[in-house]
């Protein structure tokens, strides 16, 4: 077991209902990177974060978690989960609780002493804006601070692995953008934390990522490190539109040959 390695798949399939989504699909990602998956919308981008979560078992092949495979044995599961935290694209959350509460149940799963949970649920809540909404019922939140309670939760243990699916989507304000943007990357540099997430936003990839998984109709069209990422981009366009020619070739196609029409036409 290399000791540097986060999360390795290996020849890895996965599932959703009778298909595979997920194909034949082999990477590592390294101790403090932060790792981005992208693809068009149901390449299996979040099927495959739900894997390496342990949230559902592979079809075939194997993924691991610092060396230890999901799904597979009581002992390695358990080693895995304890060293993981996930939070899905819409978590449940209980309506009749307050905001408060639900932080407070989740340090207790985390085995937060009660002392310093206290101390991290008014920081997170202060960095997204939603102290005055610490004692309100989750169900009376708009669609953008239930989106922060949800990374609160996520947040408040300092596992090694954070898994996150759609972070940046559903409703967060530009001010919890740029909150979670500078946590992130504060926790990948100064803690070694390593983060997983799914994201359309090629802004965000340009800012975070250290690794680009790209998934191509359920295959990984590509593995890039920062420094590839950068060496790869087209020049003469914006890092993010570069980063968008990358990630969906065929729709950079289309749109560019949209452009060259309206040009001739006019």
């Amino acid at each position: 077991m290399n000791p540097e390695i986060a999360v390795e798949a290996d020849h890895l399939y996965c599932a959703h209902g009778w298909r595979h989504v997920v194909k034949d699909v082999s990477f590592q990602i390294q101790r403090g990177e932060i790792a981005v998956l992208v693809g068009v919308n149901g390449v299996g981008k979040t099927t495959l974060l739900t894997t390496i979560a342990g949230a559902i078992s592979a079809a075939k092949g194997c993924v691991k978690v610092f060396g230890n495979p999901r799904r597979q044995n009581v002992r390695s599961e358990r080693e895995a989960r304890r060293r993981t935290v996930y939070l899905p694209d819409q978590p449940w959350l209980p309506d009749s609780m307050l905001v408060r509460e639900y932080l407070g149940a989740a340090a207790e799963l985390f085995e937060i002493p009660k002392a310093v949970g206290i101390d991290r649920i008014d920081a997170l809540l202060e960095l997204f804006g939603l102290t005055d909404a610490g004692g309100q019922m989750l169900k009376s939140l708009s669609t953008g601070q239930k989106k922060k309670a949800g990374l609160c939760a996520a947040l408040l243990a300092d596992r090694e692995l954070l898994l996150l699916d759609e972070p940046f989507s559903g409703g967060l304000d530009p001010a919890g953008i740029a909150a979670l943007r500078r946590v992130l990357l504060h926790r990948a540099r100064t803690q070694g934390q390593t983060i997983v997430m799914t994201t359309p936003v090629a802004e965000v990839v340009s800012e975070l990522a250290d690794r680009l998984l790209i998934l191509r109709d359920g295959a990984l069209a590509d593995n890039l490190d920062r420094a590839e990422l950068l060496r790869r981009l087209p020049t003469g366009r914006s890092t993010a539109d570069a980063i968008n020619s990358l990630i969906f070739p065929e729709s950079d196609s289309r749109i560019q040959n949209y452009l060259d029409q309206s040009s001739a036409a006019n």
